[in-house]
């Protein structure tokens, strides 16, 4: 790895620190929060999470089910008392289902943006990654290198990393404090810079592997930078509300 991709990344200790947030927080907003085009993937791990939970409200409804139904006057092998038995059972499990689900929803909602956040997050770590392949290959003579175009994309890189980090820590104070603080307009202010600087980058071969790397960092900066202002626009009514 060249010396100047390490310190480009943004680590999972990074992330837990600007965003004073478990990575499990984080993930669980996934679980809960269903956006308007999830994936197969996702509807798939939101599925399995159902069962599992469903299935250990099964395991705690059984006991508590058979507590009670030793005081009814049903004889032990009644059919009666195994119909009573099998809805008490679904009837506890999907009672508790539906408080746990409504409990995590609530629970992830104010974390929805920091999920956003924390996907452009994986998306930048993996151009990273991308450009150290490229390194890679270059470094084997499989790869005509654009010396330019590598030193655009590291310096985008650098500047996309300031504007992550810069979403992050707005998004933590908004989270956290309700109120109008006047740090926020001081990130908002570095992002927008941060934005501009992207958008100034001259790509002069955007065909190429390089600048296709420096196009998606653009992109990166300008997803921040939308998803910033959503929720920062959410909070503000929120406070008019409050007031």
């Amino acid at each position: 790895m060249q010396p100047d991709l390490p310190d480009l990344k943004i680590t999972d200790l990074e992330v837990e620190q600007l965003s004073a947030k478990s990575l499990s927080d984080i993930s669980m907003v996934n679980l809960y929060q269903l956006p308007l085009g999830f994936s197969r993937k996702q509807l798939l791990s939101i599925m399995l999470n159902q069962i599992v939970v469903f299935g250990l409200t099964l395991i705690i409804s059984l006991p508590l089910t058979l507590l009670m139904i030793t005081k009814t006057s049903y004889a032990s092998d009644d059919p009666r008392l195994i119909n009573l038995f099998i809805k008490i059972v679904l009837g506890i499990s999907l009672g508790i289902t539906l408080c746990w689900n409504t409990y995590m929803w609530w629970k992830t909602k104010p974390l929805k943006e920091l999920a956003k956040l924390q996907n452009e997050v994986n998306k930048y770590n993996q151009v990273i990654m991308a450009v150290e392949i490229m390194d890679r290959l270059a470094a084997v003579g499989n790869l005509e290198v654009n010396l330019i175009n590598r030193n655009d994309v590291i310096k985008a890189l650098g500047v996309t990393r300031e504007s992550l980090i810069c979403g992050l820590q707005t998004e933590r104070i908004l989270r956290e404090n309700q109120d109008f603080i006047m740090r926020r307009y001081e990130l908002f202010a570095s992002m927008e810079n941060n934005l501009s600087a992207l958008i100034n980058f001259d790509v002069k071969n955007q065909a190429t592997e390089y600048g296709k790397l420096l196009n998606e960092a653009l992109e990166i900066g300008m997803s921040v930078q939308k998803e910033v202002q959503n929720f920062s626009r959410v909070s503000a009514r929120n406070n008019i509300h409050i007031k």
